[in-house]
């Protein structure tokens, strides 16, 4: 599956900072697949009216049975509102048994830097910097 690549969804201003998020989330086995495709689904719906975003995009390693999903938010309100609503928080509620240790880097990023690309986007999960907190957890959240 190619790459879902950068979907803006509001002008980027050059001169401000936004929260991004990049997550690594591998699921423990192939034949969860599909129904987390389908569930991508219902949450690319939710991204297209979520108040705050700019923008996201998601990779999908299916070979690794890991997906990467990165998205970039006015402020941590934003973000928290859109993953406290449905069908996000019921989607990440059934999802939780079915992944292996989940990743969420959240850092600061100037708008003059979007849309990055997917090597940058990974590179703090993958520990390759570290531009901001961090959270590793055993169940996404």
């Amino acid at each position: 599956m190619p790459a879902l690549s950068w979907a803006q969804r509001q002008p980027a201003d050059p001169d401000r900072q936004y929260l991004a998020m990049a997550s690594r989330l591998p699921l423990k086995r192939r034949r969860s697949i599909p129904g987390f495709l389908r569930d991508t689904l219902a949450i690319r719906r939710q991204l297209a009216r979520a108040d705050g975003l700019v923008g996201y995009a998601l990779d999908a390693e299916l070979a690794r049975k890991t997906f990467w999903t990165f998205s970039v938010w006015q402020d941590q309100a934003s973000l928290d509102a859109f993953a406290a609503a449905d069908p996000h928080r019921a989607i990440i509620r059934r999802l939780r048994p079915l992944m292996e240790q989940t990743c969420f880097e959240f850092f600061q990023v100037p708008g003059s830097d979007l849309p990055l690309t997917w090597e940058q986007m990974k590179a703090p999960v993958r520990g390759q910097q570290n531009p901001g907190r961090s959270r590793q957890s055993d169940a996404m959240d």
